[in-house]
């Protein structure tokens, strides 16, 4: 009996050992900094669910020295959540035709919510007003996600808000001529119809901001765009939460060949306003800088629409907590 009582011992313990070992790799593996690489990325054409929370870790604890460059932004780009906290709360995708045909691809405007705070709910809050608006031509939105993945940009899911530059070109792949990003905070009051108009006429739509690039600004990413830090001092600052695009004309393609470049650039996007420092410098260096006046156009709040207003900007919707994630 003894000796059986030894055998059986041994034959669990080499179990359990076993067991302790297989559970390690899959926690270290789970969780090891190196969670993801580009060329990984490159050829993921329709992540699961467990994909996307293999990159959520990654962007939360993998190795990224730069986002030190980010200063006070360092703790959002480390928290973008792409899907939300089940396997229901998978990214989503649509288009809707607003007084128009399936066929037009003249007008388009791009929404995407990321699943953190109250995002989604702020873009379906922001689509209905779009749906029931003079609005002519397609809605192209995304809850969750990256935008253009079969476009190859997933890869780009490491670098801060460069969500942005890739709904662009998935845009500009699907066909579309014109396109509006707006942020889910925004509300426009000038009827689509004009924004469009301004696009198609000057080539582009911007926002100015109410101050210059240099503050918020690092060597690193000056370099990577051609100047120098002291050189941003003198660059205006455009917003990036409202941005038209027409990519029908060489201007409007010159525009985001080089937001994309920059995207795919080592350090251009890692400053403390990331996208916007980017697209405010390419602007300028294209002499687009016929923007929109930030004090004097846009309003913080309804109760701050004056006769100019063009657009309401109010972030205390979408930025507070919210358990809601699947509003659409």
């Amino acid at each position: 009996m003894r000796k059986i009582s030894i055998k059986f011992s041994i034959k669990t313990i080499v179990f359990f050992l076993s067991f302790l070992i297989v559970i390690s790799s899959v926690y270290f593996y789970l969780n090891r900094k190196d969670l993801v690489s580009g060329k990984e990325l490159s050829y993921l054409k329709d992540p699961s669910y467990k994909d996307y929370l293999r990159i959520q870790r990654y962007l939360r604890k993998g190795d990224r020295p730069l986002l030190k460059y980010l200063n006070d932004t360092e703790a959002v780009a480390k928290q973008l959540k792409l899907v939300g906290k089940s396997e229901n709360d998978m990214p989503q995708f649509g288009r809707i035709c607003v007084n128009s045909s399936e066929a037009d691809l003249q007008n388009c405007i791009i929404l995407y919510a990321s699943y953190n705070k109250n995002f989604p709910a702020a873009l379906k809050r922001l689509l209905d007003k779009i749906s029931g608006s003079d609005f002519k031509g397609h809605v192209l939105y995304r809850i969750g996600g990256w935008p253009n993945i079969e476009g190859g940009d997933l890869p780009l899911v490491s670098v801060p808000y460069a969500f942005k530059v890739c709904f662009f070109r998935e845009a500009a792949r699907l066909g579309y001529k014109r396109v509006l990003w707006l942020d889910t905070s925004v509300t426009p009051i000038v009827s689509y119809d004009q924004q469009f108009s301004w696009i198609k006429e000057k080539g582009y739509l911007a926002v100015g901001n109410t101050h210059n690039v240099g503050p918020y600004f690092n060597q690193r990413a000056a370099s990577a765009l051609g100047l120098t830090l002291e050189e941003s001092y003198a660059i205006p600052s455009t917003s990036a939460g409202i941005l038209g695009v027409d990519l029908s004309s060489p201007q409007g393609r010159k525009v985001l060949e080089l937001w994309y470049k920059a995207a795919k650039s080592p350090d251009a996007f890692f400053s403390a306003r990331s996208d916007q420092n980017a697209l405010s410098v390419i602007l300028y260096q294209l002499g687009m800088t016929d923007w929109i006046n930030y004090q004097t156009q846009i309003a913080e709040g309804e109760e701050k629409i004056e006769p100019r207003s063009l657009y309401i900007l109010d972030r205390s919707f979408s930025r507070v907590d919210s358990k809601v994630k699947n509003p659409l």
